[in-house]
């Protein structure tokens, strides 16, 4: 499929495929797209749920139980649950009337037990796209740029190659001797092209979307992120979302990983996983101050100056005024004493920090330390970066909880401070949030924002 070809997928009216000067595409918008706006809405190929939510949801349109809603499981190997026969009968024509009989012996096999939860999930998606073989056969494909099998055919291999290292589920009369290079053949693309499902931005399955792996290079400072909509006996759909207004001609990009990871982490991830090396604003500009010394020991005073100068620059010294960056590239101006904050020790020691204080206490050290993290979070991530969004909320349940335990014993006008704080915090996620709108199971985050708002407004 040529670039002009590809033009017409309906399901990303808003971008077209044009050169790159090193990737093989790139994805531009055709119009002017303000913050906000849906890129592409692109509907599941395949899913495929992670162990630790099997049971939990539907198999098919990946819905949680709920009042009216209850989970019916598959009579045949009672392995698999549908919300109802809608979502039990398109798995069946799908795939699962052909792995049925032999997904409980697999599931127990020691090759399979032997892979990793994500593997295991592979291993699944990739018995499902090869139920039916003579689907992949270019013969009988129409000549479509948006049917699902040549799209994700035209996709890239991914550093790996062919090498198949995953069991397979399938019925003795599919696995014939044809079938293994096709499967090895499918599975060079997995690595490279699949993507990780989340709700309220925890992981929960791994999907195939086929034109959005075509469609959307890489950035660590991206302007477009995906997000994923559930909806009961519906199949799960991608969403790709503006971050910021988007110009005319100008290249949509979403992260394959979190831009926070450190810089080394995230160089060798890319390198290994999908075979390039970043040149975005960010890597090169961590590529630029590499080495960077590690941070000053936790508890002391240097450490305590330098998260100051932290806080000053990304979002100002005062919780109640505080301004979150609305330009990305916000990092460029950290200065040589504040780089040890990108060293690849700082963030995780700190998330640790935030999450113990958080849960345990003490509240205090876990707004500051949460607000630190926030500071991090607004300098590394692009503007309305979800992340963003749901530390901040996190920081104004953590002053509530502040707020509660202390009680009686908190002096009425610190408890106006905290409140004000709260309110703050609250209004920074609401704004992003709202920016990225709803996504994955019911309630989450947006109605969290308002339950707190109300309780703050007693």
């Amino acid at each position: 499929m040529d670039a002009e070809a590809l033009k017409t997928f309906q399901e990303a009216p808003h971008i077209r495929l044009g050169s790159h000067p090193t990737a093989r595409n790139a994805a531009f918008s055709v119009s002017s797209l303000p913050s906000g706006s849906v890129i592409a809405s692109i509907t599941s190929f395949s899913t495929c749920l992670l162990p630790t939510e099997k049971g939990k949801r539907c198999d098919g349109c990946h819905t949680l139980p709920s009042d009216g809603l209850n989970l019916r499981r598959c009579s045949g190997c009672a392995s698999f649950w549908y919300c109802g026969t809608a979502c039990q009968n398109h798995a069946w024509r799908a795939h699962h009337r052909k792995l049925c009989k032999s997904f409980n012996a697999f599931a127990v096999s020691t090759a399979y037990q032997a892979l990793s939860a994500h593997d295991q999930v592979d291993a699944q998606l990739l018995s499902q796209m090869l139920v039916e073989p003579s689907a992949w056969n270019p013969s009988i494909r129409r000549n479509d740029p948006n049917e699902p099998h040549a799209v994700f055919l035209d996709l890239l291999k991914g550093p790996r190659g062919e090498d198949l290292e995953l069991p397979l589920c399938l019925p003795k009369g599919v696995l014939a001797a044809d079938t293994l290079p096709l499967a090895k053949e499918l599975y060079s693309r997995f690595g490279n092209n699949n993507f990780v499902l989340h709700s309220h931005l925890n992981t929960y399955a791994h999907g195939v979307f086929p034109l959005a792996s075509r469609s959307f290079n890489h950035s660590c400072v991206p302007n477009a992120a995906c997000k994923y909509v559930i909806k009961p006996s519906e199949p799960v759909m991608m969403q790709i979302v503006a971050l910021q207004d988007i110009a005319l001609g100008e290249e949509v990009t979403i992260p394959y990983l979190d831009p926070a990871l450190p810089y080394q982490i995230r160089r060798e991830a890319l390198e290994a996983n999908y075979g390039f090396a970043c040149q975005c604003q960010l890597c090169a500009f961590q590529q630029a101050v590499e080495p960077v010394d590690p941070p000053p020991e936790r508890g002391s005073s240097t450490l305590r100056d330098l998260e100051a100068s932290l806080r000053a620059l990304s979002l100002g010294s005062n919780i109640q005024a505080l301004r979150v960056p609305k330009t990305p590239g916000s990092f460029e101006g950290v200065s040589l004493a504040l780089r040890p904050i990108f060293h690849e020790s700082y963030l995780p020691a700190l998330s640790e920090l935030f999450s113990k204080t958080s849960h345990e206490g003490p509240y205090l050290d876990a707004v500051e330390s949460g607000f630190t993290l926030l500071a991090l979070y607004a300098l590394v991530y692009p503007p309305n970066y979800p992340q963003i969004g749901m530390h901040a909320l996190e920081l104004a349940k953590t002053i509530w909880n502040l707020i509660c335990t202390a009680g009686a014993d908190l002096p009425a006008r610190e408890t106006d401070v905290l409140e004000a704080q709260a309110r703050r915090f609250l209004t920074v996620s609401a704004d992003i949030l709202e920016n990225f709108g709803p996504e994955g199971d019911e309630g989450g985050p947006l109605e969290e924002i308002e339950t707190l708002k109300a309780a703050l407004s007693v």
